[in-house]
């Protein structure tokens, strides 16, 4: 009887003890399920979410078609069609003109490893009137011109000053024809004596970019001739 009374108690225990280590084995891994699960099913999704939006902003924002990341341009560079838009600005019309015809009457001065972007009339761009909107300056017309008819024009921008200095128009720079040639303009006719970037344009004018072998002596544009003729 006692002997039967002994094995009962062993079984009992057996038991307890079995069922304890069952039930600590099923919350373990029922518990590291759900965590994994969570871990995966949110905080893993959300973050692959974040960063494939990321990726897809930064590569429509800082990119162009072809997928290479776009170069940072000037302000004036933008497409102003956009801005007018945006901004509810009015289109205006002007006419523009870029010539080096000059360069023609000073050859034995021009750089001869240049005689094939010389054009043989100096017309680099024939007179043509072109769109430009409200605020758009002298150069912000060049800029979008040259660009839109893919004629090479080159740049030196003074941010602190507000102020861009055309070094040269269609691989033609300054010096190209001698110490005091270089690139000037004129708006209906007459030299101003800022920059271009300064001049901020109306409707109807007219804006001629010339190149001068001579300091503008040459292009009627001699700022020391027109100073004199002030103070007389």
């Amino acid at each position: 009887m006692k002997k039967n009374l002994k094995i009962l108690l062993i079984l009992l225990v057996c038991m307890i003890v079995f069922t304890g280590c069952s039930d600590n084995r099923g919350g373990s891994f029922e518990s590291g399920s759900a965590i994994n699960q969570d871990s995966s099913a949110e905080s893993g999704t959300t973050i692959d979410q974040d960063a494939v939006t990321s990726s897809s902003a930064a590569y429509s924002a800082g990119s162009n078609s072809s997928g290479t990341m776009a170069q940072p341009v000037p302000d004036s560079a933008r497409n102003a069609k956009q801005n007018a838009a945006a901004d509810n600005k009015n289109v205006y019309y002007c006419t523009v003109l870029i010539t080096c015809s000059t360069i023609l009457d000073n050859m034995d001065e021009f750089d001869k490893a240049k005689l094939e972007v010389l054009p043989e009339n100096g017309l680099v761009y024939q007179a043509e009137e072109v769109e430009f909107y409200e605020g758009d300056s002298v150069f912000d017309v060049l800029l979008r011109t040259t660009r839109d008819n893919g004629i090479h024009m080159e740049f030196v921008e003074t941010p602190i000053y507000k102020s861009a200095y055309v070094e040269g128009i269609n691989n033609i720079y300054e010096f190209d024809a001698g110490p005091l040639s270089g690139w000037m303009y004129k708006v209906n006719g007459r030299f101003p004596n800022y920059g271009s970037s300064r001049y901020q344009l109306k409707d109807g004018d007219i804006i001629e970019w010339i190149y001068t072998c001579d300091l503008g002596a040459d292009i009627g544009g001699d700022w020391n001739a027109q100073n004199s003729k002030k103070d007389q």
